[in-house]
């Protein structure tokens, strides 16, 4: 009988930043698990000029309440070139990674234990999550799979279908929101894994190529809740928990 085949895995980098490749290269190569690095869109030095066109900076600050960086469309963008790889690979599930993500021994338990197949978009990293207090599936080994209540922060590490790569696709370009996410993944079904089995460093401007440019959300005010998705995430919230 065959091997079954790996779970495609991506690790998206800079070029220059050989040391993550270096540590992550080792961490994945110690769970027995094989990837492939996708180069990572710099925009450290301002978008290079040929992307300009898959950004609108005009609808991303009225989205976010201020101008989004040239770093942070440079992520989007990323991210959104390994949806399209998926995409056209016809690649039924795949793993995400940023290069900094720091992998515990349960990612290798998530690849063999099929648990990507839960859902079109798992989250085995995240910041701010909130999720039902209800509803809950055991994963393995003490890990669980919540149902997201309302839209996180952090793309540092998920698995995702083709259904949910066309679908994050679609809503990414052109760039309006940062690369976490373009779009509300609750709407998909997103699940995230509780406790999270990938951590993060603190996004300090020494380790965050993201941080630089960065500039604090501006105010919405109270026009947001003449938003018809307001009240529904106002409900959400109050059925849900923290979990990071």
């Amino acid at each position: 009988m065959p091997d079954t085949p790996q779970l495609p895995i991506f690790v998206i980098t800079l070029d220059d930043c050989t040391d993550r490749q270096k540590t992550i290269s080792s961490a994945l190569a110690n769970l027995g698990l094989s990837f492939e690095f996708v180069p990572a869109i710099d925009g450290r030095k301002g978008l290079p000029p040929e992307f300009l066109p898959q950004v609108d900076r005009v609808a991303g600050a009225r989205k976010l309440g201020r101008e989004i960086s040239d770093a942070e469309c440079a992520a989007a963008l990323s991210h959104a070139r390994v949806y399209q790889g998926i995409i056209d690979k016809k690649l039924e599930h795949a793993l995400i990674f940023e290069d900094d993500a720091i992998l515990t021994p349960d990612v290798g338990t998530f690849a063999t234990a099929k648990t990507y197949q839960e859902a079109d978009i798992v989250l085995l990293n995240h910041l701010n999550a909130r999720v039902f207090k209800s509803g809950h599936k055991a994963a393995f080994d003490g890990v669980r799979l919540r149902a997201l209540a309302v839209p996180c922060f952090r793309a540092a590490a998920y698995s995702v279908s083709y259904k949910g790569a066309a679908w994050l696709l679609e809503r990414a370009l052109p760039v309006t929101a940062l690369a976490d996410w373009p779009a509300d993944i609750t709407e998909i079904g997103a699940l995230a894994l509780d406790p999270e089995i990938v951590h993060h460093p603190p996004e300090t401007p020494g380790q965050s190529t993201l941080a630089p440019g960065r500039e604090k959300r501006g105010r919405r005010g109270f026009g947001r809740m003449l938003d018809p998705t307001y009240a529904r995430r106002v409900w959400r919230k109050a059925q849900s928990e923290k979990i990071s």
